[in-house]
């Protein structure tokens, strides 16, 4: 999988992901919301909102039930009173319940109580409802604290002018619970009213004083109102709630309080969790990049080596050496990297080499050129010299070593050209097919026909088998030439070279020259084939222009052949060539 798939898989695993934890969010803040919202509204209307709870967190523990304690504390505030009761009646479970409540009840005893057809001290609600294959029968009672306190105001109270008479107990009762009363004509304006704080409205609608009696938290304060038929007036009965101030209400009600709660919930929840993302998205994601950027700034300023950490370790690399996991998205661009770092650094050593092969090149051409022309020019000098008169013996001495010396520079001149010819790609004009057995017989003879070689220092081993190859005769007589050269020149005169014609398995055939001499260290034969090297080995002989073994080497490929060089100090040299073998 390229890098391209790959983080396309990602990316879409982390969107799936930040989905999967956004809807968990909003799954977990719609049920915390519902909850909050039955709770508001257990608390306007117990009887049927809080009963609904109790029963839907009910927990049976070793066969006895626990109801939630919040719910039976929000019971014993609002004055009331629980019991469960099973199909015979019994009471099996009673929270806060008076004296005065039966501990049984039958059938039609609880139904006439519920009913109000038989009179009862408290308000009852009953509700059934079945959880976890478990029927809960709860019955819920109080006594109206507001109304009972309106119907001893209007049993001993009476409107007098704008005020309302009443008994000072009664007064000191109402100022201690820190409630007020009205009394609204028929349109529902006030007549009069007893200890009312300012702010209180004095004008009440319908549906004002429905909504007001049936959510007080929405206002601030509980109202329990009476309708006296004889007289058509109303009287109202009002009690600030816990913590609020009596004539002044919430500045938000509890569902805009709860709305805004949970959506700043849900949106601080989500804000954090993109945090999270992002932070984690710029580690993954950007801190490889980061590097990689990094990395190729590096390389433009010539360090060919992936960047590394204070304990000069690969930065996308762990102690075992393993590339680390938010690198391995990367991992073909690393790969891409690591090979264009060594091949780089490759080449910047092979372009320092070069360079140190080329002033090597120029200072070799300028030695082999100036140590022939100043001997041209020495001897120039003394012919022209008018001090001397010289004899004709004489001045054919110096023709020749006037010819010798331009020879040597006309040799390496052609070297020189036929060199930069090879390197530029030059190729053989022609070929011919050629007996290999007597073509290098042939070209052996010419090789050691050399006035500085004793006779019988070349020995020909020819192929038992016929051997006919395509060459270009110039290029493999120069081939002979040269290696014959460098076997013979550059080692003892009692040195020995061997040549060894033999046809390949699968056509083809190999060319091995071998001689007895000194051989070479590892460094002169690991350069055998640098242009200008001449080795170091000073007893040896200086003459040729230290290109023939770098021109045979390009004449052997040019000819599609291979080159290998076997030696070591004192063992001999063997120089072998391969043709299609």
């Amino acid at each position: 999988m390229n890098v391209k798939w790959r983080l396309s898989l990602r990316l879409v695993v982390m969107l799936v992901a930040v989905l999967l934890i956004l809807l968990a969010l909003a799954g977990r803040t719609l049920y915390w919301s519902l909850n909050e919202l039955t709770r508001i509204e257990s608390k306007r209307e117990f009887e049927s909102a809080g009963l609904y709870r109790l029963v839907q967190t009910v927990e049976a523990n070793e066969g006895e039930l626990r109801f939630d304690p919040q719910l039976l504390e929000q019971i014993r505030l609002a004055g009331g009173w629980l019991q469960r009761i099973d199909e015979q009646g019994r009471v099996t479970d009673a929270y806060f319940t008076p004296p005065d409540v039966p501990n049984a009840y039958r059938p039609g005893e609880l139904v006439s109580y519920w009913l109000g057809k038989n009179p009862f001290p408290y308000q009852l609600y009953l509700w059934t409802q079945e959880k976890d294959g478990v029927a809960h029968t709860l019955l819920y009672g109080f006594q109206n604290r507001e109304d009972a306190l309106l119907k001893r105001v209007m049993r001993e109270g009476a409107p007098s002018g704008t005020e309302i008479r009443l008994p000072e107990a009664l007064q000191r009762e109402i100022r201690d619970r820190g409630s007020w009363v009205q009394v609204l004509d028929p349109d529902g304006t006030e007549l009069a009213s007893f200890d009312k704080p300012a702010g209180v409205i004095g004008r009440y609608t319908v549906v004002e004083l429905a909504m007001r009696s049936v959510y007080p938290d929405r206002y601030g304060w509980t109202v329990s109102s009476r309708y006296d038929e004889a007289s058509g007036l109303t009287w109202v009965a009002s009690t600030p709630l816990p913590g609020m101030k009596p004539g002044e209400g919430p500045a938000i009600i509890p569902e805009q309080r709860l709305l805004i709660v949970s959506i700043g919930s849900l949106i601080g929840a989500s804000l954090i969790v993109f945090a999270v993302i992002a932070f984690w998205f710029g580690h993954r994601f950007g801190s490889p990049l980061m590097h990689l950027l990094r990395w190729l700034r590096e390389l433009g300023q010539g360090r060919y080596a992936e960047p590394v950490d204070r304990k000069g370790r690969p930065i996308s690399r762990n102690a075992r050496g393993r590339r680390k996991r938010n690198y391995r998205v990367y991992g073909d661009v690393m790969q891409s990297l690591d090979v264009l770092s060594a091949t780089l650094s490759r080449n910047d050593r092979m372009r320092q080499e070069t360079e140190q092969l080329r002033d090597e090149w120029i200072a070799g051409v300028s030695h082999d050129l100036k140590t022939p022309l100043s001997s041209i020019k020495g001897y120039a000098h003394m012919l022209e010299s008018p001090s001397y008169e010289w004899s004709q013996e004489e001045v054919r001495a110096f023709a020749r070593v006037v010819l010798e010396k331009s020879s040597y520079m006309d040799n390496l001149i052609n070297d020189l050209t036929l060199a930069y010819r090879l390197r530029a790609g030059a190729r053989p004009p022609h070929l011919e097919v050629a007996d290999m057995n007597a073509y290098v017989r042939e070209a052996l003879d010419e090789a050691a026909s050399h006035p500085g070689y004793d006779s019988g220092r070349v020995r020909f081993e020819p192929s038992a088998q016929p051997v006919e190859a395509p060459i270009y005769p110039p290029w493999f007589q120069r081939i002979v030439d040269n290696l014959v050269a460098n076997a013979l020149l550059h080692n003892p005169a009692d040195t020995t070279l061997t040549v060894t014609l033999a046809a390949g398995k699968s056509g083809g055939f190999t060319l091995t020259f071998r001689d007895d001499g000194v051989g070479m260290d590892e460094e002169t034969a690991s350069r055998l084939f640098d242009r200008y090297y001449r080795g170091t080995n000073t007893e040896s002989s200086s003459e040729g222009t230290g290109l023939g073994l770098a021109v045979t080497r390009a004449l052997v490929v040019a000819l599609g052949g291979e080159i290998e060089v076997e030696t070591a100090a004192g063992a001999g040299t063997s120089v072998r060539l391969k043709w299609g073998a």
